[in-house]
């Protein structure tokens, strides 16, 4: 095999592959060029079975790559012992194979596009998650303290990422994870303030998820009335974690972090509103949200 046919081999075989992963490299860094980072980065969190679904996600990557390899080797090698066998001195490129190379150049733009933007959207989705996870492992300590604590209870078409009964209310609590700036000398990168109305990070400002958050304690406050017969007072909860939260102004919906002792202020047992029986009938109300399981059991 010439070296021209040697080149032309590789290049038909992996480019399209090198040039794909190049461009997700470069997305990455293009994207992290401000410096920002996760909140909780390094932050350990450890929920139920944590260390084996760790295990089995590793054990999915493996079995996902032995399958990929097993799908693209026949291709591969057939391509391969094909291309030796090309005479290229007596190849003419003809309208047709135009059209065949533009159709090849789409599809593979078609297919960096699906990657970038499934790349992007898990990036967000799992920055989601690890913050739902972590104010989860720290709200769950409550429970020592008196609480019931449940977790992502579904709405009507949305979700509360978390509720906690507590001996004064019921609170709704909505989790963020908003990306770090990068470090400053003035220390101010990792404050949000809270004046009632809006959250000020130190390079943006936001109310949407303020108001997300009363939306669904409204919510939460129409469904338990409307199941347990009665008022029970719901305070929405918005939960920053990894950020220093300073609250300026007096307001009904709280802003915290969960680390440490951030959300005790849920177990206040110095005003107690609600009951035994209440906490009981707002429980069984919640854990109704829940999808039952159809399958019969024997």
């Amino acid at each position: 095999m010439s070296s021209i046919n040697l080149l032309i081999l590789i290049a038909s075989l992996f480019v399209p592959s090198l040039i794909a992963v190049g461009l997700f490299w470069g997305y990455r860094k293009w994207q992290d060029r401000d410096g920002r980072r996760s909140p909780i980065e390094g932050r350990a969190i450890y929920g139920a079975a944590e260390q084996l679904r760790k295990r089995v996600d590793d054990l999915t990557d493996e079995i996902m790559t032995s399958f990929m390899i097993l799908i693209f080797l026949g291709p591969y090698f057939l391509a391969f012992w094909a291309l030796q066998r090309v005479n290229w001195s007596h190849v003419s490129i003809r309208t047709g194979d135009y059209v065949l190379i533009a159709g090849f150049a789409l599809m593979c733009a078609w297919a960096i596009w699906r990657l970038f933007r499934a790349g992007r959207v898990r990036r967000i989705a799992n920055a989601g998650l690890q913050a739902e996870l972590y104010t989860a492992q720290e709200l769950n300590r409550l429970m020592g303290l008196g609480c019931t604590v449940l977790h992502d209870i579904p709405g009507e078409q949305f979700n509360i990422d978390h509720v906690v009964i507590g001996p004064r209310a019921v609170y709704a609590i909505e989790t963020k994870s908003v990306r770090k700036p990068r470090a400053t000398a003035s220390k101010n990168h990792f404050k949000v303030t809270y004046d009632g109305q809006c959250l000020r990070f130190p390079n943006f400002s936001d109310s949407k998820r303020l108001q997300q958050t009363k939306r669904q304690a409204d919510w939460l406050t129409a469904y338990l009335r409307k199941t347990t017969g009665r008022t029970v007072p719901v305070i929405p909860a918005l939960a920053l974690p990894g950020w220093w939260v300073d609250t300026t102004a007096a307001t009904d919906i709280r802003v915290f972090n969960p680390a440490g002792r951030g959300a005790h202020f849920m177990a206040d047992q110095s005003a107690i509103a609600i009951d035994s029986g209440t906490v009981a009938l707002v429980t069984q109300a919640l854990v109704m949200r829940y999808p039952a399981d159809s399958a019969s059991t024997k």
